[in-house]
């Protein structure tokens, strides 16, 4: 049976970046398993691109701001480009509770500018229509764009040349724990499987099977050794309600699909003096976002009727047509004759309070949580990278207090919980 000081069950940003933080602690055995190491399917890799520390609970200010501040370190790298995000509010309640937010964000070292509508219209000449509605805005100028398979793949090269394993196509299949104590279990030995591969035009088709179905077919599987570790991490994000039920504990987070398109503005339709490649992130007060993406702009909206569920199909012109478009036409004249380029479909991991489970697992002495963050695995990933390697190497969190993200939150009275605003 083979033996590891750490294995970690997701390969996506956040686990690599835990693998990454453990080697930079001088943990060189560890290994992350995964399904889709090439992030096909990953959360991190279908997202918006953005990465923002305009929260409003202290430990997601804190932990995106430390992680934004190693993105611009890293800038060229991880195309890193600091356009700012403008929020645009119509609900004077949403925008009075924006504001009370924004003493926090500032006492937290963050450049929050409130605009008038008068302001928006002469600073954000694309946005020409609406403003009437308009009663306020904050622009976050520290804030901006980058790309995020950069981001997972340096933390993952990273590790690897630290001595980590990322083993690709694997899945764990069931997980054996031994009673310590009375209600105190540990995690003897993790049972994984490979999948065997399979024709290469069926291959998408076979992983996505997986990840929604939940199984491997006895066909694709081969045999692979068990696996006995010091520490075990659950970093599978939309995936990690599947580990909690094989660890025996309850788990409070559901997937969600979150859509994107890809529109084509004619230059001719800008106003005068815009550069739409130079166009940071705009999210417009039903929960539109928008920004630049090479010579297209990404537009991503999520309804807020969706059913929970593991599924990656775009809905595709109905979508575009019925809720991004109308939109897009809604903030800006330039969009009147957009077209539709193509759009994908990606999983958010959803919490009660939208923000993410770090910490140990509640029970089981060797295991940690650290997943479901509602859209922010990115913008959070180096901070908690770092305080699960903590975690594992001092017992304790050091350079930021995570412990606000443990799940037992969920144990406590609804009232005294944040909830994140769950746009972007």
């Amino acid at each position: 049976m083979e033996q590891v000081s750490v294995l970690i069950a997701g390969g996506g940003v956040v686990g690599s970046a835990i693998a990454c933080a453990l080697v930079e602690r001088g943990i060189s055995d560890v290994c992350v398993i995964d399904l889709d190491l090439a992030g096909t399917y990953a959360s991190s890799e279908l997202n918006a691109g953005g990465a923002r520390a305009t929260w409003w609970q202290e430990v997601n200010v804190a932990s995106c701001r430390d992680t934004i501040e190693f993105f611009r370190e890293h800038a060229e790298t991880f195309s890193f480009r600091p356009w700012g995000y403008l929020w645009l509010y119509e609900d004077r309640a949403l925008f009075g509770k924006a504001l009370e937010r924004r003493a926090l964000q500032t006492r937290l070292g963050l450049d929050i500018e409130v605009l008038e509508p008068r302001e928006v219209a002469e600073r954000f000449p694309l946005i020409d229509r609406g403003l009437e509605g308009i009663v306020g805005a904050t622009f976050s100028p520290g804030d901006g764009l980058l790309n995020p398979n950069a981001v997972r793949r340096w933390y993952r090269e990273r590790a690897e040349a630290g001595g980590a394993r990322f083993l690709n196509r694997h899945y764990v299949e069931g997980i054996e724990l031994v009673e310590q104590a009375p209600g105190r279990r540990r995690v003897e030995r993790v049972h994984v499987v490979e999948l065997a591969k399979s024709d290469a035009t069926d291959e998408g088709r076979t992983i996505e099977r997986v990840l929604t179905q939940h199984r491997v077919d006895p066909e694709l599987a081969l045999d692979h050794p068990s696996i006995r570790p010091g520490h075990f991490v659950n970093a599978l994000g939309a995936w990690s309600p599947l580990l909690d039920a094989k660890l025996g504990t309850r788990s409070v987070s559901v997937p969600v699909r979150r859509q994107i398109s890809m529109v084509d503005v004619r230059e001719r339709d800008l106003p005068a003096g815009v550069d739409l490649k130079r166009l940071g992130m705009i999210v417009e007060p039903s929960g539109l976002y928008l920004h630049s993406e090479g010579p297209y702009v990404l537009a991503g909206y999520s309804d807020p009727a969706e059913p929970s569920g593991y599924a990656f199909h775009y809905d595709g012109d109905a979508f575009f047509t019925e809720q991004v478009w109308p939109r897009l036409a809604g903030l800006s004249s330039a969009f009147e004759r957009c077209g539709h380029v193509r759009g994908w479909a990606g999983l958010y991991s959803v919490t009660p309070d939208c923000s993410g489970i770090v910490g140990r697992v509640a029970g089981v002495a060797n295991a940690i949580e650290a997943h479901s963050f509602t859209g922010r695995g990115v913008m959070q990933s180096r901070a908690i990278g770092r305080g699960v390697a903590e975690l594992i190497v001092d017992g304790r969190f050091g350079s930021l207090d995570l412990s606000p993200l443990d799940a037992r939150r969920f144990e406590r009275d609804r009232t005294h919980w944040v909830i994140e605003d769950l746009h972007i």
